[in-house]
């Protein structure tokens, strides 16, 4: 059984095997969200927006990659242009990150990896398709938002870096759907992660979940102050 691995060394899953994610407590991205069409539906009219209340980290992307100390952390993967046009989430992403900023919310200081044919969605709900991982590529989050539904589903959220400044939406049903292995890791993991002693940088650097919110400055933020991870931030791999 897949056990959250120790922070900072916290592991992520890419192409069956695991590796260190380096640098997390002052990784920063310019994530972004995106959309459309690479076999999904096609976009929809614009029906609602969530850039004022939540947008992506302001810190540098280089290319599309993430930047620390002024350049690409070694050994992190270099991420590709997203082939997605831009999209505008929908009313259930408007809720959600509504209900966020007013309420609170959830993070994972985790990783995942989805694979082809994995969709990308404009909000909680699976009506509307604004992107579908293509072949030959992967999508790779940390410190995912963790969203679940009044009927139960839990969705993933976050940016891709060069996207655009929405959030993407993972439906786990539907990635279970794509990749049995894929989905088995999010459902056993998650709730490992709920149920784990708080990720704490001084007294705990196991991975877990832990309380998020939005702050004034449109920027998810940990509610502990001294988790200093880059919340929802995600990029494309070109292998």
């Amino acid at each position: 059984m897949t056990t959250p691995h120790p922070t900072p060394a916290v592991t992520r899953q890419v192409l069956g095997r695991t590796r260190p994610r380096r640098g997390l407590a002052v990784l920063a991205t310019g994530l972004v969200a995106v959309a459309a069409a690479c076999g999904g539906s096609p976009a929809r009219p614009a029906t609602a927006s969530t850039t004022g209340i939540v947008q992506p980290p302001n810190v540098p992307v280089q290319g599309c990659a993430y930047v620390l100390g002024g350049s690409i952390p070694q050994g992190e993967y270099p991420g590709v242009q997203p082939p997605f046009p831009a999209f505008t989430p929908d009313p259930a992403a408007a809720a959600a990150v509504r209900s966020i900023r007013d309420h609170g919310g959830t993070g994972l200081v985790y990783g995942f990896s989805f694979p082809p044919g994995v969709h990308l969605y404009a909000g909680p709900d699976r009506s509307h398709v604004v992107g579908t991982v293509p072949e030959g590529q992967r999508v790779l989050t940390s410190e995912p938002v963790l969203w679940t539904s009044a009927g139960g589903a839990r969705w993933l959220a976050f940016f891709i870096a060069c996207g655009g400044s929405n959030l993407y939406w993972v439906s786990v049903d539907q990635v279970r759907s794509v990749s049995a292995d894929a989905g088995n890791l999010l459902v056993r993991v998650i709730p490992q992660l709920l149920a784990a002693p708080p990720y704490s940088p001084a007294s705990n650097p196991r991975a877990s979940a832990l309380p998020l919110t939005i702050g004034s400055d449109r920027q998810f933020a940990w509610k502990d102050p001294a988790v200093h991870l880059v919340i929802a931030r995600g990029q494309l791999l070109g292998f």
